[in-house]
């Protein structure tokens, strides 16, 4: 009896302990995204440029520095008899991961929007060609559609001044009704 009332309290603090632990991730999260709202965008003459907020910058060097120094222990690791090269593709894989899906500063200016790739030409949409735009249900992404087709403008939540990147689409939007179905 007694050992059956502790077990239940063992997986209780067990829930618990993952519940609050996902709450802290959230708030920590939350606070990073909050602190993009006080900062502004770089500005060149007509060039407004939406880089990633810097405790989002700090963070992924960090996560990526620790990948590199966990890549060189398994590497150090394999170098005794039996070991498998293999291992290594794991770690270099969520390197390879982290940096395909990190944040990408926006830039605007009088001709429309710009969003920088690695290896592939940027994605652009010209003011006058904004097809649509939405917004991502659970990420806070803002994504901005040609209607010529194409890549879509990905405005991550870890950018900075969201408000300031609506408005600018608001002055320049030349189609009104696309502001309508877009719910801020």
């Amino acid at each position: 009896m007694r050992s059956g009332i502790i077990n239940i309290l063992v997986a209780l603090g067990g829930v618990l302990f993952w519940v609050g632990f996902s709450r802290a991730v959230d708030g920590f999260f939350s606070a990073i995204k909050r602190s993009g709202r006080k900062r502004s965008p770089q500005e060149e003459g007509s060039t407004l440029e939406f880089f990633v907020v810097p405790r989002m910058r700090f963070l992924i060097r960090l996560v990526l520095g620790l990948l590199v120094g966990f890549t060189v222990l398994v590497g150090f690791a394999l170098r005794n008899p039996g070991g498998s090269y293999y291992a290594l593709l794991i770690p270099l894989s969520v390197f390879a991961l982290i940096l395909l899906a990190s944040p990408v500063p926006v830039v605007t200016d009088h001709r429309g929007i710009r969003q920088s790739r690695w290896l592939l030409p940027d994605k652009e949409v010209q003011w006058r060609d904004i097809g649509s735009i939405a917004r991502g249900r659970n990420t806070g992404t803002t994504y901005v559609c040609s209607r010529n087709g194409g890549p879509k403008i990905r405005f991550s939540a870890f950018l900075i001044d969201r408000n300031r990147f609506m408005h600018e689409i608001r002055a320049h939007v030349q189609n009104p009704d696309i502001l309508d179905e877009f719910e801020d």
